[in-house]
């Protein structure tokens, strides 16, 4: 059975890095202070160099390069450098390679900005604690996939799970029949073993469960549902990923018109 591997390789993960830990403890107490925000993240300097390679990436198609850290946390603001913190870790920690997906790592990681872009952009409009709080996890929720690959790649398994992805509507059916893990459950099992934020967990334990989600938090499940909707690794902003994220906004009773502006201005940016 897969997930047992993929469950001792998720035990076997390092820590998270001392300024990791102390950028989380921060964010923990409310908005963090900036200069404490700047600080912690220059006293590590190889966190410091990916931040500023991330977001000089021409993705953001800035017309003079951003230069330090202060600047980036003014440019981005705090939620979504938060957000990058975290992926520099996940990349620190893992070899990724996501051919069994038939996606490029950098494919993977513009799903992975736009999820938490559109979180970001459509959320600040209803909630903008909320929104602070699930743009990270925007960004995280499909690091399972990474996991996945590798067990499928290691047991020569990629041309089927290809095959599976491409005939099979739900990616997570696909996932469950190779290693009896979905992303998300993989991702809380993540997010649990490096003490994140415990909403970090309980999102991801119920975004693919089907039983009913706690009300403590179901706004956030709902919305994370709703962007993985519009944005995922088998389809990004298709005719049939858009219809189906807005008859769940329309059945958790959002505004249907605004989620529709904030998804074409975040399609217009990024397709």
């Amino acid at each position: 059975m897969s997930y047992i591997p993929i469950i001792a390789r998720v035990n076997s993960l390092p820590p998270l890095p001392e300024s990791v830990v102390k950028l989380e403890t921060l964010f923990a107490q409310g908005d963090p202070d900036i200069d404490k925000l700047v600080k912690i993240i220059e006293s590590d300097p190889p966190l410091t160099v990916d931040i500023l390679s991330k977001v000089n990436a021409p993705l953001y198609s800035f017309s003079r390069q951003i230069i330090s850290v202060l600047q980036a946390v003014t440019l981005f603001g705090s939620a979504k450098i938060r957000a990058m913190v975290l992926s520099s870790t996940i990349e620190r920690n893992f070899d990724i390679n996501l051919s069994p997906y038939g996606i490029s790592t950098a494919e993977f990681a513009k799903i992975s900005l736009m999820q938490s872009e559109l979180t970001f952009q459509w959320y600040m409009g209803i909630d903008v604690d909320i929104a602070k709080l699930l743009t990270p996890i925007a960004f995280l929720m499909e690091t399972g996939k990474i996991l996945i690959a590798r067990d499928v790649i290691e047991r020569k398994k990629e041309d089927q799970f290809l095959l599976d992805v491409q005939n099979f509507e739900k990616l997570e059916y696909v996932e469950n029949i190779h290693v009896n893990m979905t992303t998300t459950q993989i991702d809380a099992l993540i997010f649990e073993h490096w003490q994140l934020n415990s909403t970090f967990v309980e999102c991801m334990k119920y975004l693919d469960n089907e039983i009913e989600i706690p009300s403590s938090v179901k706004q956030e499940v709902d919305a994370l549902d709703i962007v993985r909707s519009s944005i995922n690794v088998k389809e990004q902003f298709s005719e049939s990923s858009i219809q189906n994220a807005i008859e769940k906004v329309e059945d958790n009773f959002y505004d249907v018109d605004k989620f529709i502006n904030v998804l074409n201005r975040v399609k217009n940016k990024y397709m």
